[in-house]
C-alpha cells in the first residue's frame, strides 16, 4: 500500500518558490467561493531566522495543489489559478510572515466608483466591457450572454459591486478568478465555456465531521418586482405568486427584466432552507464552488436534497491536504 503524499506548486511572479516554502511552511489555506467575492489565499511561513523577505502587495502568486502519490487519491496537481497579494503581515513570537492574496487585484481599479449607462446591450457585451477595463477577459455562460438589458445605470458604484448586483439579478455565479470575469447560472450543469460538469456524489465514507442545518424560512412566500410601462405611463408588477411576497426595491424598465429579477430572487430564496458542512477524509482538489452534488448514506431527508457547493476551504500543510465543503440546497 502506497502512503498518500500531498504536493503543491507555488510561484511568485513566475519564479518557483517551493524550495523556499517547503522548510518554512506553517499552513496554506485556499477559500473558493460561489458569491461575488474573490477567492482568498492565505500562506503562513515561519521566519525564526529573520531571513525571509516580505513580498510587496501586487505580486502574483500562482498555485497548484494535489496528490503526488497514494492508492486511494487522484494523482497529479490541479491548477487553482493566480492570486494577487494584497496584504502581508509579520508577527511573533514565533516569528512568522502571513501573505494574503485574492483572485481579483483589489489594489487596482475593481473598487473604484464609476458612472456609466448601457442601453439595449446584451449581458455578455456589458460584462465584456467591464472586464476589458481591467485588461482581463469575460467568460459568460451561453444561457446568459444573450440576455438583453434595456438600461443599466452605474451611478457611483464600483465594477466589483456592479458585477455582484448582476449576479444577484440573474441568479448567477459572478466571480473574478485567474484574471477572468466568470458569469454563469448558479448550479449550471456546464461551465461558462459550455463544458459539461461531471455529476458528483459524496458518501459518509468520504469524510468524518459533518453538520446539517434546516433554517426556518421567513414569512414571505413569493417575490414581486415592479416595472415601468412606458406606453401606459404607469408602474406595473410581476409576481411569482403567494399571499405575502417580498417586494424588490428596484423599478425595472420592462416586464421581461422584472420577470427575470423576480425569478432569480425566488430561486435564491428557495436555496436558503438547508445547509450542510462536511470535512472530507481525503481532499479532492478538483472540487470547486458552484458545483452540484448528491449526498448518500445519511437519511431520507438529507439524501433527497439537491445540493450546491457554496464554499470550498482547502488547507495544505505538514498533515497533507484537508478540505471542508459548505453546501446549500439547490
Amino acid at each position: 500500500m502506497t502512503a498518500n503524499k500531498a504536493q503543491a506548486r507555488i510561484t511568485l511572479d513566475g519564479v518557483d518558490l517551493m524550495d523556499k516554502v517547503n522548510p518554512r511552511l506553517v499552513e496554506l489555506t485556499l477559500t473558493e467561493k460561489t458569491g461575488g467575492e474573490a477567492d482568498e489565499l492565505s500562506l503562513t511561513l515561519q521566519n525564526a531566522d529573520g531571513r525571509l523577505a516580505m513580498p510587496d502587495p501586487g505580486k502574483v502568486i500562482a498555485l497548484a495543489l494535489g496528490w503526488e502519490q497514494g492508492d486511494d487519491v487522484s494523482i497529479g496537481l490541479v491548477d487553482k489559478g493566480r492570486y494577487t497579494v494584497d496584504e502581508v503581515e509579520a508577527s511573533g513570537p514565533p516569528d512568522q510572515i502571513t501573505i494574503r492574496a485574492r483572485s481579483a487585484d483589489l489594489s487596482g481599479d475593481y473598487r473604484k466608483r464609476r458612472t456609466r449607462t448601457w442601453r439595449d446591450k446584451t449581458l455578455g457585451a456589458i460584462l465584456t466591457d467591464i472586464a476589458g477595463r481591467h485588461g482581463i477577459t469575460a467568460q459568460v455562460h451561453p444561457d446568459l450572454a444573450g440576455k438583453i438589458i434595456a438600461t443599466l445605470d452605474q451611478h457611483g458604484k464600483s465594477d466589483m459591486a456592479l458585477v455582484k448586483d448582476l449576479g444577484s439579478r440573474f441568479d448567477a455565479v459572478a466571480t473574478w478568478k485567474d484574471r477572468r470575469l466568470i458569469f454563469m447560472p448558479v448550479g449550471s450543469a456546464t461551465t461558462a465555456r459550455g463544458t459539461a460538469i461531471p455529476a458528483m456524489t459524496l458518501t459518509r465514507q468520504d469524510g468524518w465531521r459533518w453538520s446539517f442545518t434546516h433554517a426556518q424560512r421567513d414569512e414571505n412566500d413569493g417575490v414581486e418586482a415592479q416595472w415601468h410601462d412606458q406606453a401606459a405611463g404607469r408602474r406595473r408588477k410581476h409576481s411569482t405568486g403567494g399571499d405575502n411576497p417580498k417586494r424588490l426595491k428596484r423599478v425595472y424598465t420592462s416586464e421581461a427584466e422584472a420577470r427575470q429579477a423576480a425569478e432569480a430572487e425566488r430561486k435564491k430564496r428557495a436555496r436558503g432552507g438547508y445547509r450542510f458542512e462536511y470535512d472530507l477524509a481525503l481532499a479532492d482538489c478538483r472540487i470547486t464552488s458552484g458545483r452540484k452534488l448528491t449526498l448518500s448514506g445519511w437519511n431520507s431527508r438529507i439524501d433527497a436534497v439537491a445540493w450546491l457547493i457554496d464554499t470550498v476551504e482547502t488547507t495544505f500543510g505538514a498533515g497533507g491536504i484537508r478540505q471542508r465543503i459548505t453546501m446549500e440546497s439547490a
